[in-house]
């Protein structure tokens, strides 16, 4: 009897991408045989467009499946794909808009369902039940380091002093702000 391969989620704006985010994808990678990294945020934040996330995501992840998303990428695909078109819910849209969202990115744009969610915050068991709503399977949610004890930091407070905290950046991370100042 085979085994189904195991397909995991990490989620996050990562804006910037820093060693939190890392030590979090990391860990997801570990534990599933396919892990799929969706990134977007509305507003987008200075230095950390789309394409700049993308390039972070890549040089650090290759093996990841990952998708880096904005109104315009979700106007193409809809103009792809002969669907109505989506905006991105705005970053402080209820919990349930980003949850109905990232549920539709799996299944449309991506053609695919998860059997793990992994975060590193509070909303992760809500977020894995409204996935397996959404799916019609189990989701797990699989938790790490929600005190942030390994890579105490936050996107948060590295925005609102990137030179202060850059230590929790990688380097091609640290770089490429750099060029942005």
């Amino acid at each position: 009897m085979s085994v189904a391969p195991v397909t995991g989620l990490v989620v996050g704006k990562f804006c910037p991408l820093h060693k939190g985010h890392e030590a979090l994808i990391a860990f997801a990678q570990a534990r599933c045989d396919r892990l799929v990294i969706l990134s977007y945020t509305k507003p987008e934040f200075p230095g950390c467009d789309p394409a700049q996330r993308a390039a972070w995501l890549a040089a650090l992840f290759p093996a990841a499946e990952r998708l880096v998303i904005d109104d315009a990428a979700l106007a193409a695909f809809a103009a792809e794909w002969g669907e109505a078109a989506r905006v991105l819910p705005d970053n402080d849209a209820p919990e349930d808009a980003h949850r109905a969202f990232v549920a539709w990115v799996c299944r449309a744009m991506l053609g695919t369902t998860i059997d793990r969610v992994f975060t590193s915050e509070d909303y992760g068991d809500g977020f894995a039940a409204a996935l397996a709503r959404a799916f019609g399977d189990p989701v797990a949610h699989i938790a790490f380091d929600p005190a942030r004890a390994t890579v105490p930091v936050s996107g948060t407070r590295l925005r609102a002093d990137p030179r202060l905290h850059h230590a929790f950046l990688s380097d091609v991370v640290r770089q490429s702000l750099a060029r942005t100042d």
